[in-house]
């Protein structure tokens, strides 16, 4: 039987809903599965005619919502499709089947999210949806919200193949002394008090961003003090790790 050639053809449009506004705007650092490790915080903002707050009535009964994303970033129409790649939860070493995967790099490069619902407001001309939990980049478009339905999305007996069982924070985190002095210094987001923001390093590190071959003891000892630096909202977090076991926050920087 021949192929039905306007399968393989057609073209299904999407249009974004609103983006999502978050403290990352790079790809390291950021959580994997997050609401079920993290509060990060974080929250959509919908355009219009999306932003009418007629059509979030009764999302505060839900206490999880599902969000279906793009993965704008790694977007590109020239690329060749793979069908390996390489999770890093496998160390970056081992390929599966992307669609055995929750990689970026997919034929339609969609993601879904399960997040925290926190509150919805109107503020400042805008609807906002706040949520906790969040694993995306900051300016990620959304394409739906859906709520999270407890009976029929929870399977008590479902088996997550390499991906069985959370992973947990490895790091310990301190903070160097200049660091009290610095976040008092610079300008944070409207969301953010010097507390919260150093809980949210705190958050954001312990479960080690940093490649899986970084963690190589051999590694460690030809590089015993290298610097890392994760994004968060317009700040520079400068940190190093010994040991594999802690992490010191030596620089926060503009």
């Amino acid at each position: 039987m021949s192929q039905d050639p306007s399968l393989s053809t057609a073209v299904i449009e999407c249009h974004s809903i609103g983006e999502m506004i978050t403290p990352f705007s790079q790809k390291f650092g950021i959580p994997r599965q997050s609401s079920s490790l993290t509060d990060i915080p974080g929250y959509i903002r919908l355009i219009p005619p999306y932003d009418d707050i007629n059509g979030f009535r009764g999302i505060d009964m839900f206490s999880h919502l599902w969000i279906v994303f793009q993965f704008n970033q790694s977007v590109n129409s020239t690329q060749t499709y793979s069908p390996l790649i390489r999770p890093p939860r496998l160390g970056g070493n081992e390929k599966i089947g992307v669609f055995a995967s929750r990689s970026s790099f997919r034929p339609n490069n969609i993601g879904l999210s399960k997040v925290k619902f926190s509150h919805i407001e109107r503020i400042n001309g805008e609807t906002r949806l706040h949520i906790l939990g969040v694993d995306c980049l900051n300016g990620t478009p959304i394409l739906d919200i859906k709520p999270y339905v407890a009976y029929a999305d929870s399977e008590s007996d479902a088996q997550s193949g390499f991906a069985d069982g959370a992973p947990k924070p490895t790091l310990r985190i301190s903070f160097a002394e200049q660091v009290f002095t610095q976040i008092n210094t610079h300008v944070l987001p409207e969301t953010q008090t010097p507390q919260t923001f150093l809980t949210l390093i705190e958050q954001v590190i312990a479960y080690d961003p940093r490649p899986a071959y970084h963690k190589n003891p051999d590694y460690q000892a030809q590089y015993p003090n290298k610097k890392y630096h994760i994004i968060l909202f317009d700040l520079d977090i400068e940190f190093i790790v010994t040991d594999n076991q802690h992490a010191h926050i030596i620089n926060i920087k503009a």
